[in-house]
């Protein structure tokens, strides 16, 4: 499938109509509920599962686990030590022969890196002589505080997190500056630096962080059948370069639409920062990120959107509550397997209203071993998951499945 039908196969799915026996369905994936950050007196984030791609994230991680979530590490990335990056050293010599006008430092991490790889280089003084003349740029607040921790202060703060926004900037001072180093822990968008060269600004780009593909696919294999089959619920990328690769994986493999459909309609995706997440908004794919670039934000926003998505519903006087893998009802925690729980999260999407078999198995990963008998097989297994609840999932006899709600 090509990536254009691709992506028109997503937004075809998202906009799903389901005629059910008990009235119509509003024409959307899945409904929304109204933002939350708590529930309850518990944790927030039981029944989730979130994979970490990046040994940079592991303050997110920590703050994930203190809500309840469970956490997979599973780095997709080589990173390679600053002092061993052949790039940043001579991006950081030419700064020192030719000092900039204007620094733009996009991140706090890459800013930290770049000056202990100069530092064990014995270029830490002629960089900060460099820079000292500069104005420095920061993206968020959480690169100001690095900039505060370093020896240096900004001159001025992206209100937006938006490397467009920092361009512009630039491009109204009087007079306009002749050279501008931007430090980055990726790929720049060309857009942006083609802007400030067409107005005569020379741009001298310092990857601050220089990544690889870890040796063997193990990683990316494993990181995208999670994806696919729905055991994960959420996933959390430092840069582009990760998600790049596992979307360039799964494509060469034949199940690159099966990844972007999870991502766009059941995995979550949340990033550092704006400049990463524009991989993942030019495909549609709903993502979360920081505008201040630090962890507690990002952990705070994914928590957000998995809490969001959380179901409630009533059935024989019980209280039920659906999220992730979990189902909780009268203070117990039914764990649930991870084709049995994304079948009880559709229907409980539309709780009271039956949903056909092969709406069921349109929601559900099936094995192309279950046939026309999968979605039979997941109700069963449901229900005998759901133990003296197994009643709670109705069969509608030649017609399908629903959820018995008060």
């Amino acid at each position: 499938m090509s990536e254009t039908s691709c992506h028109e196969e997503l937004r075809w799915e998202k906009r799903l109509t389901i005629c059910c026996t008990a009235g119509n369905v509003p024409e959307t994936h899945r409904p929304q509920t109204p933002r939350m950050t708590s529930i309850g007196g518990g944790p927030t984030l039981t029944g989730y599962t979130v994979v970490v791609t990046d040994s940079s994230l592991q303050h997110v991680a920590a703050l994930l686990r203190q809500h309840g979530a469970v956490i997979v590490d599973l780095p997709v990335l080589r990173t390679v030590p600053g002092y061993r990056d052949a790039r940043l050293r001579i991006a950081t010599r030419r700064l020192i022969q030719a000092p900039v006008d204007h620094v733009l430092a996009t991140t706090a991490a890459g800013w930290t890196r770049w000056l202990s790889a100069a530092a064990a280089w014995g270029l830490a003084d002629p960089l900060r002589s460099g820079l000292s003349s500069a104005s420095i740029l920061s993206m968020n607040e959480s690169v100001s505080a690095s900039l505060v921790e370093t020896g240096f202060t900004h001159d001025w703060v992206s209100s937006t997190g938006d490397l467009g926004e920092a361009v512009t900037w630039l491009l109204g001072r009087d007079p306009v500056s002749r050279r501008v180093a931007v430090t980055t822990d990726e790929a720049l968008p060309a857009r942006s630096i083609d802007r400030l060269r067409t107005h005569g600004i020379e741009v001298l780009v310092v990857p601050t962080r220089g990544s690889a593909r870890p040796v063997g696919l193990a990683p990316l294999n494993r990181l995208a059948q999670m994806v696919i089959q729905r055991e994960v619920h959420a996933v959390t990328f430092a840069t582009a370069a990760g998600a790049s690769a596992l979307v360039d994986f799964t494509s060469r493999a034949g199940r690159g639409y099966l990844l972007l459909r999870a991502l766009t309609t059941d995995v979550a995706v949340a990033t550092t920062h704006a400049e990463s997440a524009s991989f993942f908004r030019s495909r549609d794919i709903p993502v979360s990120w920081a505008a201040d670039g630090s962890p507690g934000e990002l952990a705070r926003r994914l928590v957000e959107v998995l809490v969001a998505r959380r179901r409630q519903f009533q059935a024989r006087g019980h209280r039920f509550t659906v999220q992730g893998n979990a189902v909780m009802v009268n203070g117990t925690t039914i764990r649930l397997g991870s084709r049995p729980a994304t079948v009880m999260r559709s229907l409980a999407d539309y709780p009271g209203h039956t949903l056909s078999r092969s709406i069921i198995e349109r929601f559900v990963p099936m094995s192309h071993r279950a046939g026309s008998f999968g979605a039979d097989q997941a109700v069963w297994r449901l229900r005998a998951e759901l133990g003296d609840y197994g009643w709670l999932v109705a069969t509608e006899i030649g017609r399908g499945y629903r959820l018995i709600v008060d």
